[in-house]
Formats: structure tokens, sequence, C-alpha cells
């Protein structure tokens, strides 16, 4: 990883415009190079990520460039794919190793990045591209976007009072003692580090509780000395699961953060300033299922279910309950109950009981 170039603009670089600035102090880089690094977020003006190459600088003012944005690609927007997707809101299905959203070093590559530019293909105008929640770099699955700001402060609500139902695939090291089918709890608070990393803290007065439910699946696993859990978050911590799980030692098998030699205290160095990782892109996790009150649930205006927009998929079925005061939506990968949808690809599921 390259490490980031940080400079303070002295007094005859007063009134500069941050390309030709950025191309100066890099010695070696053409204008135009520099211009796309702004342009992909790479540089900061003091704490204030600038993406206009025309800006100009003071002097005394502290710049700092991330060279490695360089290096990220976009991603294909004809390769998204839609779990869910109505007016105010869409589930996508993130592939293994693509961030969230923007990290400290770039905004290039990211699914919100790729979401906008296909909202943008798609004929919207100035599209509205809000990330509700993250899911770790190296994992895949199921993550939910809202696609117009009044969808915002009910969905951030729910995740905030825990109030939406996240399960998820997990495969650990090992076996656990429980029997297949049998869940097991773990309810060990979580520290959040300076490094971007948490660890497990009881006694700790600045832990926040955490509790992650786990339950182990009838399954065949595709690695030798693995099992495959379900995990239903309570809370939802920083890198809750994996803390968790390697906590009670049997770490998520691809995890370099938290796994090691199957297990450390989390102290280990950080991939990215966002907590994302870099390096574990075969993280075995899997975001299977969110299910969640509808923005619209009180509202007259909410679509009856012939009006999805959401195109047939020959594996999975759409319904929406109607329950006496609210209405919900499921977005899983197993064609059960409600159904909006399908998983992330190459996972090995459960068996059907």
């Amino acid at each position: 990883m390259a490490r980031p170039l940080r400079f303070r603009v002295v007094p005859q670089e007063e009134g500069m415009m941050l390309g030709h600035l950025v191309a100066r102090r890099m010695r070696g880089t053409p204008l135009e190079a520099a211009k796309a690094l702004i342009r992909a977020g790479a540089v900061y003006m003091g704490h204030l990520r600038v993406r206009v190459p025309t800006a100009r600088v003071a002097a005394g003012e502290r710049i700092t460039v991330y060279p490695e944005a360089a290096e990220a690609e976009e991603l294909d927007i004809a390769e998204l794919r839609f779990v869910h997707r109505e007016d105010l809101f869409v589930v996508l299905d993130k592939p293994a190793g693509v961030p969230v959203a923007s990290t400290r070093e770039s905004s290039r590559g990211t699914l919100a990045e790729a979401l906008r530019r296909r909202l943008e293909a798609d004929g919207v105008v100035r599209p509205y591209v809000g990330v509700v929640h993250r899911l770790d770099r190296g994992a895949a699955g199921l993550v939910l976007f809202t696609t117009r700001s009044v969808a915002n402060a009910s969905l951030h609500h729910l995740f905030a009072n825990h109030a939406i139902d996240r399960r998820y695939r997990v495969l650990v090291h090992g076996e656990p003692a429980a029997s297949p089918g049998e869940q097991f709890d773990c309810d060990l608070p979580l520290l959040e580090l300076h490094s971007g990393n948490s660890k497990a803290a009881p006694g700790n007065p600045h832990a926040r509780a955490a509790v992650t439910h786990f339950r182990r699946l009838r399954a065949r696993t595709p690695i030798a000395g693995t099992t495959l859990l379900e995990a239903v978050l309570e809370t939802g911590r920083h890198h809750q699961i994996r803390v968790h799980a390697a906590a009670l030692g049997h770490p998520v098998v691809g995890d370099r953060r938290y796994g090691g030699a199957h297990a450390n205290d989390g102290e280990g160095e950080r991939d990215d300033a966002d907590g994302s990782d870099r390096h574990d892109a075969a993280l075995h996790l899997l975001a299977r299922e969110l299910q969640f009150e509808h923005p619209l649930a009180s509202s007259a205006d909410m679509p009856a279910p012939a009006d999805s927009p959401v195109r047939p998929d020959p594996r999975v079925g759409l319904q929406r309950r109607r329950p006496t005061r609210a209405r919900s939506v499921t977005v899983t990968d197993d064609a059960r109950s409600v159904v909006v949808g399908g998983g992330a690809r190459s996972w090995p599921r459960t068996q059907r009981r």
C-alpha cells in the first residue's frame, strides 16, 4: 500500500489550482493523472475531501494525497445485481472484495459509486444514493441503499434501534460443541480501537453491549475442518460477528484480521482506514437476509405488491406481508415465506429441510 503524501502549501503556491499543485508535488505525475486522483476522492484539503481539480489553495493549508486511489478500478455497472428495487430503496448483492462506500483513500470502485452511475445510466437525473449500513469489504451479500432521501430517517432509525432483522451465513474454523440445529450465543461487550479493529472487552467501562445468536446448520462445507453457522445480530457493532466467532474459538474462514492462527485479540494492523479488509477477499461471511418495516408502512402511498418493479426470477418469489399495523419487506436468498430476490454468489448453501 502506497504511503499518503502530506504537505503544506507554501506562500509561493498560494492561489494555485489543486490539480496543478498535486502534479507539482508528486514528481513525475502528469497533470491529467493528478486531476484523476482528485476526482477519485484521493485528495484532502485539511479534513475535507475535494474532488474539484480547479479548487484554489491557500498558503499554510494542509494537503493529503492517497496515491493508491489511482489503482482502484470502477465496477462495471452492468454487473450490479439488484435483489430488490423500488422507488425509495434498493437492495444489492455485494461481491466479496468490494467496499460498500468511500474509504478514506478513494471513492472509486465502491458499490455506492457504481449504483450512482447505474441510476444515471437508467435515466435518473442527479441520482441520490444513501448508505444505510455497511458490510465488510471481504464479506458478500445483501446491502441496502436509499435512492430517495425521504427514506433515510425511517431506515436509519430502524438500524439505530436494532429493528432490522439481519441474518448471515458464516463458515468458521473448527466444530462448535452445539449439535446441528442448536443455537448458542455470544454476549461479550466489544470495544472499538483507534486502529479500526474491535476486541472483546468484558469489564471495560467503554465497551458496548453486543449480542450475536449463532446456530449450527445441517450442511456440508466445502473446506475440511469447518462448520457452517447462521448468525443473527441483536446489536450491530463494528466487526461483531467476526470478533464474537473468534472469541468463541471459531474464527471466520478467511479472516486475516481476527483469525490469524485461528484467533487473536484484535490488536493487529488494520488494512483500510474505514475498517475494511483489503486482503480478506475470501472472507466466508454472507449477509443472507434482511427484514425490515417498509419506509411507507404507515402511509397511503405504500405500493401494492403488484406494483413492485422487481422482475420475476425463476428461483424466487415476491410477496409482502400485511400485518395489522405495518407492512414488512424481507429480502433473502432462499425462496421461503416472504421473499424478494436472491443472495450472493459462490456460497455453500444449506441443505433444505
